[in-house]
């Protein structure tokens, strides 16, 4: 096998298929694996109780799949030219939901990329994760060189910032491995001041305070009292750390139409959301991870909003 080839062709192979970066690295246990167990422990991840499961496969991706040998991290830029709404009436959306569910889109990529693979060098095999499987995201696409985990905890990298969405495909062979990029935060703690809620110190988030969290994973309850005051208009998700980092003046325009938004999802008000029923609701998020959250969740973030907004 020709390691330098494969590896040749596997970056050509993802580029050409519109991904906007792609890494490659050893699969290892990573430095950093041993912090989810911490970060756990710290009760950061709210309700989100899935999170406690198959850890052995979270922090080892060789025991999520034993033949694994390599992991190709792939981003894709999703920031499109538009802004959210800035009247009294306003409600945000984070802009990854203005327009069509992720998932679908980079899993087709990165099954048509494994297809390619698969096709020229029959003997290999792997598998694909975007976001549902137990396996670190974040720390993959660091160790694979797409960019560094900023203060902010998301990765950025020098020429999208940190407006990509992140996937994997885990292989069965060795290939030449990229090395991680330098952290580029340096002093800045644009995010951590701008976090309405606290929920940031230097390189650490605090999941049951992000409003993220709140409005997307904390179904089923109230929203707290001492929240509300502190949502800054946000029903769906929260932008504010990534719109303050200075590394995003270096944002691009994705080449991806099913991210721009549906409905004029990025000028969204207050009224008309809230109006929504079952129907409208379904008619105007079924294609967008809005729909994940349920109306009766969403609603409860419109009211939180429009509670202290004093407008509808």
């Amino acid at each position: 096998m020709n390691k330098q080839a494969l590896t040749d062709d596997i970056r050509k192979n993802a580029l050409e298929l519109g991904f906007s970066k792609v890494g490659i690295a050893a699969a290892e246990k990573l430095p950093k694996a041993e912090f989810l167990k911490e970060w756990l422990a710290a009760g950061h991840h709210g309700r989100m109780k899935w999170m406690e499961n198959y850890l052995d496969k979270r922090t080892d991706v060789r025991r999520l799949y034993p033949q694994a040998k390599s992991v190709v991290a792939v981003g894709l830029n999703y920031y499109t030219p538009f802004e959210h709404a800035t009247t009294a009436n306003a409600a945000k959306i984070s802009r990854y939901a203005w327009g069509r569910d992720y998932h679908k889109i980079m899993k087709k990529r990165l099954k048509a990329l494994l297809r390619q693979i698969k096709a020229r060098y029959p003997f290999v095999d792997g598998r694909l994760f975007v976001d549902t499987a137990p396996i670190q995201d974040k720390l993959w696409a660091e160790q694979a060189g797409l960019g560094w985990q900023g203060k902010n905890t998301n990765i950025i990298s020098r020429d999208f910032g940190s407006w990509m969405f992140l996937g994997e495909l885990v292989l069965n062979v060795p290939l030449l491995y990229d090395t991680p990029m330098e952290d580029f935060c340096g002093s800045c703690t644009a995010c951590i001041d701008a976090c309405p809620t606290g929920a940031l110190t230097p390189y650490k988030l605090a999941g049951e305070k992000c409003l993220s969290y709140i409005t997307i994973e904390m179904w089923d309850e109230p929203i707290p009292e001492s929240v509300k005051g502190k949502m800054e208009k946000w029903v769906f998700g929260c932008d504010i750390c990534q719109e303050v980092c200075p590394w995003n003046r270096f944002q691009q325009v994705s080449e991806e139409e099913a991210f721009r938004p549906d409905h004029h999802n990025h000028q969204a008000r207050i009224a008309e959301l809230e109006a929504l029923d079952e129907e409208g609701f379904r008619k105007r998020f079924k294609k967008s991870p809005v729909y994940r959250a349920k109306l009766h969740n969403f609603r409860r973030n419109v009211l939180a909003v429009k509670e202290k907004a004093g407008s509808g």
